[in-house]
């Protein structure tokens, strides 16, 4: 059994960029099977690109605050106590925060097999990563930028 005291640990940024903002509280280990980290997205700000993921399944529960999940079929308002999942291959999303207070909630995701493919709709981008935590690598490219299967083979 592990017992977390999520709260006497304090949030860190984990992303600042333009509108790009949030901040974490890790909750488990890399080893775990199942991520969770508590979330702080402020007001104003957009939580990541819009994405989706291939491998990796998402669900978050919101604890205070309201936001946007924003998915290519529109925004869905939420607030706390409302749980949203989002199946591995499943439609793009983001969270949106334009409300005045922060948006806090609990993420979870299952990856097991430390390996993803994400695809950025806005941007084109592909996304691909092996391994986890500080041992993670990840490759982005552009999706028009792909190369023939054999090229550069003899």
């Amino acid at each position: 059994m592990n017992v977390v005291k999520s709260n006497e640990i304090p949030f860190a940024t984990a992303l600042e960029r333009g509108k790009f903002s949030n901040k974490r509280k890790s909750l488990t280990t890399w080893e775990s099977k199942i991520q969770a980290g508590m979330w702080e997205l402020p007001a104003g700000k957009t939580s990541w690109p819009m994405h989706r993921h291939f491998v990796t399944e998402e669900a978050l529960y919101v604890v205070s605050g309201r936001a946007k999940v924003r998915t290519p079929d529109g925004d869905t308002v939420v607030g706390p106590g409302d749980y949203v999942s989002f199946l591995a291959g499943g439609p793009a999303h983001q969270l949106v925060n334009d409300f005045a207070e922060p948006f806090v909630y609990l993420a979870l995701s299952t990856n097991s097999a430390g390996a993803d493919i994400v695809e950025y709709p806005h941007s084109g981008k592909i996304a691909s990563s092996v391994g986890t935590g500080e041992k993670r690598t990840r490759y982005m490219f552009r999706a028009k930028d792909q190369v023939d299967y054999f090229d550069g083979e003899e």
